[in-house]
């Protein structure tokens, strides 16, 4: 066994190694030696610059339009208030018609909006109710949101069994 291990270090098999990685490192030279990419000649570019005159400065009357201030009429009657909604129910806004329920910073019509939730959305009731401004309130809460928060009336909202 230790004659076969001195067979394998023995002069002619190193010599031999060394000549066989000097060949393949060769190789490799010469293959990357005809890859060489020729040099390109590039021809320098001349920038092209179109000057275009600025048009004179002409003043502008304003045009006052009449601005209407949109006021709730009798035919847009709001949807009765739910009589089912608690402190613990998830809520889901229904019936907006598009324009979303405002949730206030506090019950009333005057204060705040903070948020304004979409037909469909679901919250959680965390107080209430509070009549103020000829609606009930009810505080409102995304379960997925603390931002989504406010006081929101009744009218638009129905109460859903499993959110």
């Amino acid at each position: 066994m230790l004659k076969n291990v001195r067979n394998l270090f023995n002069f002619k098999v190193i010599l031999g190694g060394i000549i066989f990685a000097v060949g393949v490192f060769a190789i490799f030279v010469v293959i990357l030696w005809s890859a060489k990419a020729n040099d390109i000649t590039q021809t320098p570019a001349t920038a092209i610059l179109n000057v275009i005159k600025a048009p004179t400065a002409t003043a502008i009357a304003p045009i006052k339009t009449p601005t209407t201030v949109s006021t709730p009429d009798s035919s847009q009657q709001a949807p009765p208030p739910s009589i089912n909604i608690a402190i613990g129910n998830y809520v889901q806004v229904n019936g907006t018609g598009g324009e979303g329920l405002r949730l206030h910073k506090s019950a009333g019509v005057a204060s705040e909006v903070q948020y304004v939730a979409i037909d469909t959305e679901v919250f959680s009731v965390k107080d209430g109710p509070i009549e103020a401004d000829g609606y009930v309130w009810w505080l409102l809460q995304d379960p997925y949101s603390e931002s989504a928060a406010g006081w929101g009336v009744s009218n638009y909202l129905a109460v859903v069994n499993n959110p």
